[in-house]
């Protein structure tokens, strides 16, 4: 998986779903919070190596996957976060 690659996409994808007239909820919100930090975090490991870090990347990218798919729940349906979803299962 290139994660750097990954990164610019999620990154991508934050700008859209900050810039959006989605459905303004307190849950939306927080989702979109979530997604944010877990963005951050991937970022962070990939920024610190792979050796450097206690995080696995696999796993974070696994947690953002699980909040966009709760995220696409509550946007509306031409979004579509869940086809982004579907091309960011990790290989390694």
């Amino acid at each position: 998986m290139d994660i750097k690659a990954l990164i610019k996409n999620l990154e991508a994808l934050n700008d859209s779903l900050k810039s959006s007239q989605i459905r303004e909820s307190s849950d939306f919100k927080e989702c979109l919070e979530r997604f944010q930090a877990k963005l951050a975090d991937l970022i962070g490991v990939f920024e610190s190596g792979s050796g450097e870090s206690k995080i696995d990347p696999k796993t974070v990218v696994l947690e953002l996957k699980d909040i966009l798919e709760e995220i696409d729940t509550l946007t509306s349906h031409d979004s579509q976060v869940l086809d982004f979803v579907k091309d960011i299962v990790p290989t390694k």
